[in-house]
């Protein structure tokens, strides 16, 4: 450390008014989290976490964003009463506060070095604080669960009277939607056909990386009934980035019906190149003639002079699995050879995945 002050007063100065006496106690702390002494790093966790737990605690910001940005990994002896100090701290704290989302990063660290206190973060999605239910559903983003501990309670806070606690709970049932497929993707759709916007979006993607994750493992992929109309109305969002999770999910649930290949082939001309391009692989995936969709692929790959249009076709492409690209190998084949620079490198990396 930089003084030969004690930790206890290192951490009590923490809450001084003075600006430069607090900067300085601040980077003593700091150094004392992340030494190489093992000993002096426990007993300054120990000491911030009992001062954190304290109800006159001032410095709850500060303690949280020190062990946020200094504590690793920390010992799974201390976990049980990190996560009951933290707790407390954020009953004095309001949702909005930036130190919910250092107190949302510590309990991942602490549920990732100690799974056991994964039942304190669902019993505390209920408790009476929103700035507590806020950390612990941000914090289930960042857990191992591979009991489905977190689930049912962050789905039923789908709907928490908090806004933030709510997107926040969605976000995290996204994160741990593979743990169980039918009912996280039940409570997904659900999200998206009652909502809008940035929530509505959220919901999708999450969709879409579940079924992704299902294909890649062979898994059968889950029930989604009426999943079609929602997405042939979005397919007009003004959204393009909803545009794109909707024709996505088209091709990954296919079959659809003959009004969604049609929608589907008008979206090819779409003035978005990332719309356009999802088209043509949806359109791939679903067995349609492959004729349009491959000529519209080549057409902005060929596209050198606008780097962000042949972007938009290499990331469409390099998001599918091996068997699909086989349907464009020939086209890739002849575009890899006039290509130059990274583009000739991605398609190059495509082909070898093919043999």
């Amino acid at each position: 450390m930089n003084s030969s002050r004690p930790v206890d007063e290192w951490v009590s100065r923490l809450s001084l008014a003075d600006v430069e006496a607090r900067a300085e106690a601040l980077e003593a702390v700091g150094e004392a989290l992340g030494s190489e002494d093992v000993v002096m790093r426990e007993r300054t966790a120990q000491f911030l976490i009992k001062d954190l737990a304290r109800p006159a605690s001032t410095a709850p910001g500060l303690i949280l964003s020190l062990l946020q940005a200094d504590w690793w990994p920390p010992p799974a002896r201390l976990a049980a009463s990190a996560v009951q100090a933290i707790t407390e701290a954020l009953t004095r704290m309001e949702a909005a506060d930036p130190a919910v989302g250092d107190a949302a990063l510590v309990l991942g660290n602490l549920c990732r070095v100690d799974p056991s206190q994964l039942p304190a973060l669902a019993n505390a999605l209920d408790h009476e604080h929103p700035a507590v239910r806020h950390a612990m559903a941000r914090a289930a983003s960042r857990v191992s669960d591979e009991k489905g501990v977190l689930l049912p309670k962050l789905i039923a806070h789908l709907d928490d009277p908090d806004a933030r606690v709510s997107f926040a709970a969605l976000e995290a049932v996204g994160a741990l939607a593979s743990v169980a497929p039918d009912i996280t993707a039940a409570a997904l759709l659900a999200q998206a056909r009652k909502t809008e916007g940035m929530r509505r979006y959220v919901a999708l993607s999450s969709l879409r990386a579940l079924l992704d994750q299902c294909r890649q493992k062979d898994l059968p992929l889950p029930a989604l009934g009426g999943l079609e109309p929602l997405l042939l109305g979005m397919l007009t969002d003004s959204n393009s980035a909803a545009r794109v999770e909707g024709v996505s999910l088209l091709g990954l649930t296919g079959p659809v019906s003959p009004a969604g290949l049609t929608a589907l082939g008008g979206l090819l001309k779409d003035v978005n190149p990332s719309v356009a391009a999802s088209a043509a692989v949806a359109l791939l995936r679903l067995g349609a003639p492959p004729q349009e969709a491959l000529a519209l692929l080549e057409r902005l790959l060929r596209s050198e002079d606008t780097p962000e249009v042949q972007g938009a076709a290499l990331s469409a492409l390099e998001a599918v699995e091996p068997a699909l690209i086989v349907k464009a190998k020939e086209m890739l084949k002849k575009v890899a050879h006039d290509a130059k620079g990274p583009v000739k490198a991605a398609l190059g990396e495509l082909l070898s995945e093919l043999g």
